[in-house]
């Protein structure tokens, strides 16, 4: 998933429905540990001619979740922070069909998420969400390891070149031929996330590196040159890792977290 689904706000205007049904509190007892709900969640499917960029709005301090423009798998990319190119089975609408998507819970559940970590913020959050397409998307999913070629990242012979940093949260920003993170302790790990979104191969964070960074990662992709770099001969994403972070993409094959999707259904109306 490219960077811009998380780089901006959109507020949409939608009804509000109650958010949890039978459906999602089966799911919840088959699992015997209930996962936390929003209060109310609108779900409303957007034609092609819509003209809007994709957009999630997801932070950790607050119940409110939205989205716009996004399809079913770029949702599952945020509810399990696994990318696309490692998730398997599901419909083929799951990647084409595009929806809205408001959801928020009460006052009092806003104050128990600003009492929590980020890191804790963010799974709370993640679980809300695959309650919320398990009970309007009657998605049915479960994770595995599976063995597949993969790219293992890293540190390159000489050292790491990161910067590191005291920024509190985790920041994205990027597009064409850039990518750029700044804060959280999980930099190496969003920069193997984003890397596998790119390269279309399961990256693996082996550099063993934890603490707060930031990196700027600027390369020529088959586009072209990166719009920030102003290079017309620029450095390929390969040769970019290496001299700009110290870091190092290596081919390799073995045991890759994976999403299988069991069953999903096209959401009912609000």
């Amino acid at each position: 998933m490219y960077l811009e689904k998380f780089i901006a706000v959109l507020l949409m205007g939608a009804v509000a429905v109650p958010a949890t049904s039978a459906f999602a509190q089966s799911v919840a007892i088959r699992q015997q540990v209930p996962l936390p709900t929003f209060d109310v969640a609108s779900v409303r499917p957007m034609s092609y001619d819509d003209g809007a960029r994709t957009h999630i709005y997801n932070s950790p301090r607050t119940s409110e979740f939205k989205a716009v423009n996004v399809t079913l798998r770029d949702l599952l990319e945020v509810a399990w922070s696994i990318p696309e190119t490692q998730m398997l089975g599901g419909p083929a609408w799951a990647s084409t069909d595009k929806f809205d998507i408001e959801a928020k819970s009460d006052a009092p559940f806003n104050e128990q998420l600003a009492a929590l970590s980020d890191e804790q913020g963010k799974e709370k959050k993640r679980q809300m969400l695959r309650a919320l397409l398990a009970d309007r998307f009657k998605l049915a999913a479960h994770t595995e390891k599976r063995e597949m070629p993969a790219y293992a990242l890293i540190i390159a012979k000489g050292g790491a070149k990161l910067v590191k940093t005291d920024a509190s949260g985790t920041s994205l920003s990027g597009g064409r031929g850039r990518i750029s993170i700044k804060g959280g302790d999980d930099a190496l790990a969003v920069l193997a996330f984003e890397l596998s979104c790119r390269l279309g191969r399961p990256v693996v964070d082996q550099t063993g590196l934890q603490g707060q960074y930031e990196l700027t990662l600027n390369w020529t992709d088959d586009d072209g040159p990166s719009p920030a770099s102003n290079a017309s001969n620029g450095p390929s994403l390969f040769t970019a890792i290496q001299e700009q972070l110290g870091l190092k993409l290596e081919a390799t094959k073995g045991p890759v977290p994976v999403l299988v999707i069991d069953r999903a259904e096209r959401p009912s109306e609000n």
